[in-house]
């Protein structure tokens, strides 16, 4: 109990010294006119300095800020590309996802379009980086399109903003799947077909790949239903907001299925066997 009383006495004798000194700055000041140009110079040096340090100090909180949001979008994609699982460890699994199937490589993005029917954009990787035709290319908020052609240096990526590209997407809660795409007007929406009118969807939940493809992984967020129509007695239409903003897109990950050659030769065998 001591401390506290020693502790509220300095606190007193500091204020009452800060609030003298202020008093003698004012009397000084008001009796001479040099001292108050003086005071009032080093007033304005000592707001400077305090506008500078306050500005470099607001710009390190920002860098932290960024370098956060970089280090969270990587940790989800790392979540969402590695989210394959043993459906319920059951010994009669028909398939199981092994980890490490899917490698990313960072990418930025050098140009592109939004305003057409068939969107497409450039990113700085290509075979140097090896980089090849049919790789996926994702954000943490979603797929972003497909790489269609490759130079040394750059691909070329058909975007998900284009009227003849679809995904396989499916509903979380029940796994219901369908083809997503994206209809050629709002950048924001797109159209889930195909899904199964006793699916049991709701406004709200949550759409993700499929996996049901050698280009994209599973589980990786899409959007949110936000219309549900029926378009038969069999089939639902959903109207999907997507995660992915393409207004602001700069960064993405290519991502590469390390197994996809084997799985398209042997598509490619049994389809020729037909």
């Amino acid at each position: 109990m001591t401390g506290r009383p020693a502790l509220v006495r300095i606190a007193i004798n500091i204020v009452v010294f800060i609030a003298l000194e202020v008093l003698c700055l004012v009397m000084i000041a008001n009796n001479s006119v040099v001292q108050r140009y003086k005071i009032l110079g080093a007033i304005r040096e000592a707001q400077s300095a305090l506008w500078h340090r306050t500005s470099e100090i607001s710009s390190y909180f920002s860098l932290k800020k960024d370098n956060r949001l970089l280090v969270q979008e990587n940790v989800d994609l790392q979540r969402q590309l590695n989210m394959y699982k043993a459906m319920s460890a059951k010994p009669d699994t028909a398939f199981v996802h092994p980890a490490g199937l899917y490698s990313y490589m960072a990418a930025d993005i050098v140009k592109s379009t939004r305003g057409k029917q068939h969107n497409y954009m450039l990113i700085d990787k290509g075979t140097r980086a090896g980089v090849s035709e049919g790789m996926g290319v994702v954000t943490a908020n979603g797929i972003v399109g497909i790489i269609d052609a490759v130079s040394d240096n750059y691909s070329y990526v058909i975007s998900f903003l284009n009227t003849e590209q679809s995904v396989s997407a499916r509903l979380t809660k029940s796994d219901h799947f369908g083809l997503l795409r994206w209809e050629g007007v709002n950048p924001h929406k797109a159209t889930l077909t195909e899904i199964s009118l006793n699916c049991g969807a709701a406004v709200g939940d949550t759409v993700a790949t499929s996996g049901h493809s050698s280009i994209f992984p599973a589980d990786i967020p899409l959007g949110v239903i936000s219309k549900i129509k029926p378009v038969s007695g069999l089939y639902l239409s959903l109207e999907i907001d997507m995660f992915q903003d393409f207004n602001s897109l700069r960064h993405v990950y290519i991502v590469a299925n390390k197994d996809r050659k084997e799985i398209d030769e042997l598509e490619l065998e049994e389809g020729e066997g037909r």
